[in-house]
């Protein structure tokens, strides 16, 4: 990032701006991936894909959010957080209009390009929230996190009943998140033209020397906490409304479905953000996290026919996972620029694992024709949350 003097201390208004601009941008960030979800049946049917395919086109953005999430700290230093967001905002909104046109790839090239965007939103929001409200970066965190879980709810829940409508299809659907992205990038012009006074003020201040996050063990585990549980969140959102459907529940249900698993999220992201910037040691917050993914995990996997109330329970620990390990990024810094170089750390190393997920759960079914063994990858990973994030729930910071 390009300001790096001390945090600036701004008005209410401004501050409710900056709030403002950070939720609209988090509606984008999720809800162009869960759309797809309850639509993958009619994407498969119209395109001919079978379910290897299928995972693999849920597992895209992931693939992307990881390489594109190792190159996005330079280019917020080169751009700055601000414009770098302006610009992430653009690309997804071409993306998404380009993915719902009925062209030749137009369905995984527009993928490409808004799965780029949003990767570079993702890392760059946490360091931009610690530089601007240092002492308040878990609670914003948290405000965020549950944008995007509502949204991410919104576009699961939503997305059936549009692409049903009158004249209307799938396409339809997924292109309309598009306004979104147009509605965040007008209500953040005003961040970037506020960039231009504080790059100048700062223009001859050096950042603060630090070591890199890949060459310290909280970097790793935090990256860990985080990998694991983007292959629990993705997989589910991604293969529910398929599993329940070979269940005897229609697409319109499972949808709703996923917007209840959002809405607990939701009310985890909120419920969590004060707990976490109040604790000074998060070990047993990071062990709930891994604690309930498991124990909703489970349930989806021995339990017929598939209750909701695991669902439920994956949803607090989903709700719970996100806000805790994108509070990490700020927490475990010392500077807003290691926030971002752990931030994109994180997501490389997560996305990267996390995109092998939703692919392996895929190709599992296909070759057992039983839903039990992807559930057990799901099991699994769920563990791996709480070790990861039990070590980096302990109070330290990088140096």
């Amino acid at each position: 990032m390009k300001s790096t003097a001390a945090p600036i201390t701004s008005s209410r208004r401004a501050a409710f701006f900056f709030t403002l601009g950070i939720v609209l941008i988090a509606a984008n960030l999720r809800a162009p991936i869960t759309s797809l979800g309850p639509l993958l049946g009619d994407v498969q049917s119209e395109l001919g894909l079978n379910d290897a395919i299928g995972g693999l086109l849920s597992a895209l953005p992931l693939v992307v959010f990881g390489i594109v999430s190792l190159v996005a700290p330079a280019l917020g230093r080169k751009l700055g957080a601000d414009r770098g967001l302006a610009a992430s905002l653009i690309a997804i909104c071409i993306g998404t209009l380009i993915r719902s046109l009925p062209l030749p790839s137009a369905l995984w090239v527009g993928t490409l390009i808004l799965s780029a965007g949003i990767a570079v939103a993702n890392v760059l929001l946490p360091g931009l929230v610690k530089y601007r409200y240092p002492n308040h970066a878990a609670s914003l965190i948290g405000i965020y996190a549950a944008a995007m879980a509502l949204f991410a709810g919104l576009g699961a829940g939503l997305a059936v009943p549009l692409a049903h409508a009158s004249g209307s299809s799938w396409r339809i659907s997924l292109g309309g998140w598009s306004i979104f992205s147009g509605l965040a990038l007008l209500a953040w012009l005003p961040q970037i033209r506020a960039a231009r006074h504080r790059i100048h003020s700062s223009a001859t201040a050096r950042p603060e020397a630090h070591r890199s996050p890949w060459k310290q063990v909280i970097g790793w585990q935090v990256s860990a906490f985080f990998a694991f549980q983007t292959v629990v969140f993705y997989s589910i959102v991604s293969w529910y409304a398929t599993i329940v459907a070979s269940r005897g529940v229609s697409a319109a249900t499972a949808g709703v479905d996923l917007l209840l698993f959002q809405v607990i999220a939701i009310a985890t992201n909120l419920a969590a953000a004060p707990i976490i910037k109040r604790t000074k040691d998060q070990r047993l917050i990071g062990a709930a996290c891994g604690l309930l993914y498991l124990t909703g995990t489970f349930g989806m996997m021995v339990t017929a026919p598939f209750p909701l109330l695991w669902l439920m329970i994956a949803g607090l620990g989903a709700g719970l996972s996100l806000t805790t390990s994108l509070s990490f990024f700020a927490l475990r810094s010392v500077t807003h620029e290691q926030a971002a170089e752990l931030s994109g750390m994180a997501q490389f190393v997560g996305y990267g694992a996390g995109a092998l997920g939703p692919v392996l759960f895929g190709v599992v079914h296909q070759v057992t024709s039983d839903w039990t063994y992807s559930l057990a990858i799901l099991v699994a990973a769920s563990v791996l949350v709480t070790v990861f994030a039990y070590q980096s729930g302990r109070s330290r910071t990088m140096i």
